[in-house]
């Protein structure tokens, strides 16, 4: 066991796993953005369709265990690697610094993400499938949260910082995947900028246009 775990724990075997984890993750943001949509409907019958048949679905349940490990395992992997990182800048001062200012932040963005997740799971994951699975109105109960300033401009700087988060951890994926066929790798660059806008920007529309209209 511990010889087929130890390519995971080599530099290179970490870097690549947080990049299959990253990867991952992006397609849950553009599935969570999808689904959100349905919030901008004045129906609420769209996305109580769609929120409870998930919630209904066993298959669903196992992978929001998988996608709970994926998040455990990309947040310790990635603070792993910054401390790593930060120990080796301090002994090697004359390693040049990083001057991309998504790449500089990306520890930062990552903290304001995980507390931003922290506050998000409490606020609607906690009552829809554990204190109250019977009762509560995701479709209400967002347009409820998203009518609060304070808890919009929380999620739009929240959405800002996973914008700048997606940007550096689309680009390090693209590098850590060596078996990528060097054409599509600009074309790969171009798709993953424009998700590390669209996605954040959506996510952040919808709670604005809430914000707005109530």
């Amino acid at each position: 066991m511990k010889k087929l775990l130890r390519p995971f724990f080599t530099p290179m075997g970490r870097k690549n796993t947080e990049a299959v984890t990253g990867t991952l993750l992006l397609l849950f943001c553009v599935e969570h953005l999808a689904a959100n949509l349905f919030l901008l409907w004045p129906d609420p019958a769209p996305y109580q369709w769609y929120t409870e048949s998930l919630g209904r679905s066993l298959l669903i349940r196992i992978m929001e265990v998988g996608l709970f490990a994926l998040f455990i395992v990309h947040i310790g992997l990635g603070m792993k690697m910054r401390l790593h990182q930060r120990r080796v800048r301090m002994m090697n001062p004359r390693i040049p610094k990083v001057t991309n200012f998504a790449s500089r932040t990306v520890g930062y963005t990552g903290i304001v993400i995980l507390i931003f997740l922290v506050i998000h799971l409490a606020r609607f994951f906690v009552p829809n499938r554990i204190t109250r699975p019977t009762t509560f109105d995701l479709y209400e109960q967002a347009h409820i949260a998203f009518a609060n300033i304070w808890y919009m401009l929380f999620y739009v700087v929240s959405m800002a910082a996973l914008g700048f988060h997606l940007r550096h951890g689309i680009k390090s994926a693209i590098f850590s995947f060596k078996r990528l066929p060097p054409s599509s790798i600009p074309q790969l660059r171009r798709v993953g900028g424009w998700l590390a806008i669209i996605i954040p920007a959506g996510l952040a529309y919808i709670a604005v246009h809430i914000f707005i209209t109530q």
